[in-house]
């Protein structure tokens, strides 16, 4: 490296090109964090001029450090010099200028030709790419061109079409240098004056604001030092050290264009805007967004999550671009593949953290940000990337179902999310090696099921319910989480009798037992039994914050309505509240609010809960780690239950295969044991059965549910489907034969339920398989329903079921 110190008037004296690459990031200092502070330096060094003899400075001073590579003259233009590192300053230097250059115009200065050298390439043609002296990154050119063009601050404003405090980043560091300069020079002077205090800023430039410029020789590598430099510029983000990286090695590979990349996939990364600012910010991708504790650009956590997913590693944040760059250093696919990649991926994401519409993904992502929970995008974001052949609209909403009850029951729950990241990170990756036979909504259900520790299981009904009405569901902290769950049984309560309306945003959670309401107002109950180590007024702090007590306002009628006495306040809520929570209030709402009331709202809104957010037991009664419909009796007894999860997956597969093929349709899945067609006319119920040694009179054993009779009657054609795990054959009973025959078979009905199911047994008779009728003491042969499991180009061998792998 060859080190120089340069005035900044030495430096753009030159005719030369300072050239920004593709792949460095766009404009990003403000007036707060780096415009003040320079104009800070120019101005001291400017009234120091003032203040000598000559208008010279006494004591230099010194901006910083810029790195450039070695200078290249290309073709008849002018010579130019990529930035390596300094961009933002050489762009704020040049703005800072073309500010006093226009300025000088616009008072007659005579030192206008003198700034104006300072600007323009006086060689080329003017107004060309190859005039300007500081050519930034392609994310800003166009802008950069209009604010180094402009001749005004009014002249850039009318422009651009926007107000002052609208503009964008560029065109405000122009604004602000052109008022700083204007309060400097003054208003109310004269002519000499204003010429000779143009004159100190010039100065400054000439004799006393100094860089230290560095060109790199031959053997330096320009992308170790641009990771190692940043001076006194913003820290690089990691999206931005993963840029230069990926452009850097598109600008030397002779069979690609740059440009045309960055254009094509990158561009809209640096350029996207938002219509508002948000903290400051209109890029899009560099707006702020929460995860965890922290705060990071979406840029940076689109490219974590995407990195997940490449790696499927549980990676950390803080060494993005060192893991970006060890993957890709190994991965194969060539840099167009890899940005047009990105671009896919980065609409999805979008869709995660921007959720739009009504649809099953945009519900679950807008949940998720509630729960402030990220660590399953990695797992999302490949989920969405599939093809609609590799996994069906109805496979995929499963999964969505799945997850969020999954995140819902255990935020409910107060179950710890520590481990959050490697669970996830395991889940993707047993998805990404799974079978193309197999069913992914099927892998995601096993895997959720599977745990029974504290850090991973899947609550039960029973442990949803014992929390749904005992822990606090509302924190003051994240009130939005409380919104979220009431927003969610507010959807569900609706029914076809109730308009079809959206609900506001905005809503707040109120306390139907108020928080500082008084004990004149609200006794204390004793109609609960109290525990050992509760009193009551403990009992009414936890109580107050679960979900049986909090519905949801307007702010303002939240305020209006607070604390008042208990009266006052539903008939005020009756009048002015539009939403099902709170219809109940308007009919006979009870004239008192104490804790067993809580209880009781709390288990009633629970119902829709459950609903919701189903867990690992359907409401069809299958238990998903089996993944079948069993005789309840049967189940509980111990006397069989299957073990190997795989195996049932893929015997249920062959049989919806077998179906399907013979029907001439396709068949998704629509739980772990239903399928239908796309246009819901076909439905169909799978149910396995061992076979039973020691009951020969009906060896093989099914439960059929009133649940099931009503989904397959909720299609034009119905198929319940027997199979046999020893046998590479299965029965598909239309809907129209089972029916007739339900009152011929045996029945349980649970005590404590009240559900029934009959008891579907298989036996041989006359030589073939019948299904038993035993309440009119006859059988029918199942033999014309019978599927062939073994596809027409396999042997009978390499389909056969192993049956040893049950176990009883």
């Amino acid at each position: 490296m060859k080190p120089d110190k340069l005035t900044i008037h030495d430096l753009f004296q030159k005719e030369r090109r300072y050239v920004v690459p593709l792949y460095q990031r766009a404009y990003v200092w403000n007036e707060e964090g780096q415009w003040e502070p320079l104009w800070e330096d120019i101005e001291r060094q400017a009234e120091a001029c003032l203040e000598s003899e000559g208008l010279v400075a006494k004591r230099s001073h010194f901006l910083g450090a810029i790195v450039l590579n070695v200078s290249k003259i290309v073709g008849a233009g002018v010579a130019r010099s990529e930035v390596i590192d300094g961009q933002q300053r050489l762009t704020t230097l040049q703005i800072f200028i073309a500010a006093l250059r226009d300025f000088a115009g616009m008072a007659g200065s005579h030192h206008l030709a003198k700034l104006k050298r300072l600007t323009v390439n006086e060689d080329e043609k003017f107004g060309s790419d190859g005039s300007f002296k500081v050519w930034p990154t392609n994310a800003d050119r166009a802008l950069f061109k209009t604010v180094l063009s402009a001749g005004s601050p009014d002249s850039l404003l009318t422009s651009l079409g926007v107000a002052a405090g609208k503009a964008p980043r560029l065109a405000s560091a122009y604004l602000y240098f052109s008022r700083q300069i204007a309060a400097f020079v003054g208003s109310d002077v004269d002519e000499d004056v204003r010429d000779h205090r143009i004159l100190a800023l010039l100065q400054a430039l000439r004799t006393s604001l100094q860089l230290v410029v560095i060109e790199l020789e031959e053997g330096d590598d320009p992308q170790v030092i641009f990771e190692t430099l940043n001076a006194r510029g913003q820290p690089l983000l990691p999206s931005d050290l993963i840029r230069n990286y990926i452009f850097l090695n598109a600008s030397h590979d002779v069979s690609v264009d740059a440009d045309a990349l960055y254009d094509g996939y990158w561009r809209t990364f640096d350029d996207e805007r938002v219509e508002k600012p948000i903290n400051g910010e209109t890029r899009f991708w560099h707006i702020e967004e929460r995860q965890g504790r922290l705060k990071r650009p979406r840029i940076d956590l689109f490219l974590f999550h995407y990195l997940v997913m490449q790696t499927e590693h549980d990676l950390n944040i803080g060494q993005l671009f060192s893991e970006f760059r060890d993957w890709r250093s190994g991965a194969g696919e060539t840099i167009e593949g890899l940005l047009r990649d990105l671009r896919f991926h980065s609409t999805n994401f979008r869709s995660l953290i921007e959720p739009s519409g009504d649809g099953r993904a945009a519900q679950l992502a807008r949940r998720l940000k509630s729960l402030d929970n990220s660590t399953v995008y990695p797992l999302l974001l490949y989920v969405l990337g599939l093809s609609a052949e590799r996994l069906s609209v109805i496979q995929r909403d499963r999964i969505f179902d799945d997850l969020e009850s999954w995140l819902v029951r255990r935020f409910v729950c107060q179950l710890t999310n520590k481990s959050y990241n490697r669970f996830f990170v395991a889940l993707l990756a047993k998805l990404k090696r799974a079978g193309t036979d197999v069913d992914l909504a099927d892998v995601v259900r096993d895997e959720l099921t599977r745990s029974r520790e504290v850090t991973a299981r899947w609550p039960s009904d029973e442990e949803f319910l014992a929390a749904w009405l005992s822990k606090p569901l509302y924190a003051k902290s994240r009130p939005d989480r409380s919104v979220m769950v009431l927003r969610s049984i507010e959807r569900q309560i609706r029914t076809k009798r109730n308009e079809n309306v959206s609900l506001p945003e905005g809503l707040s959670v109120e306390h139907l037992l108020p928080q500082k309401g008084r004990l004149e107002d609200y006794p204390i109950s004793t109609d609960l039994e109290l525990s050992d180590t509760e009193t009551g007024e403990r009992r009414r702090e936890r109580l107050i914050h679960t979900v049986g007590n909090l519905t949801l306002l307007t702010t303002e009628l939240n305020a209006s309505a607070s604390n008042g006495a208990w009266p006052n306040k539903t008939k005020k809520i009756a009048i002015d509240s539009d939403l099902r929570l709170n219809a109940w209030l308007r009919v006979e709402p009870p004239s008192t609010w104490a804790e067993h009331d809580i209880v009781a709202r709390g288990r009633e809104l629970f119902e829709f809960a459950k609903t919701i957010w189903p867990g690992p037991k359907s409401e069809a009664g299958e238990d998903p780690a089996l993944g079948e419909d069993q005789p309840e009796d049967v189940a509980e007894k111990g006397i069989w239950r299957f073990t190997d999860a795989e195996l049932l997956q893929k015997t249920r597969a062959a049989m919806t295969q077998a179906l399907a093929t013979r029907e001439g349709v396709l068949l998704a899945n629509d739980g772990v044991a239903r399928r239908e067609t796309a246009d819901g006319a076909m439905r169909v119920v799978l149910s396995i059965s061992k076979f039973y040694e020691d009951r020969p009179d009906f060896p093989y054993w099914y439960a059929y549910h009133p649940d099931q009779d009503e989904y397959l009657g909720g299609a034009k054609k119905g198929f319940f489907v027997l199979g046999c795990m020893d046998r590479d054959e299965a029965f598909a009973i239309p809907l129209n034969v089972m029916r007739p025959l339900v009152g011929l078979l045996n029945s349980t009905t649970r005590e404590e339920s009240g559900r029934v199911h009959y008891h579907v047994h298989l036996a041989e008779r006359d030589g073939v398989l019948a299904l038993l009728l035993p309440k009119a003491s006859s059988h029918l042969s199942v033999e014309p329903f019978r599927l062939s499991l073994i596809p027409a180009n396999q042997s009978q061998a390499g389909l056969s079921v192993d049956a040893g792998k049950c176990t009883e």
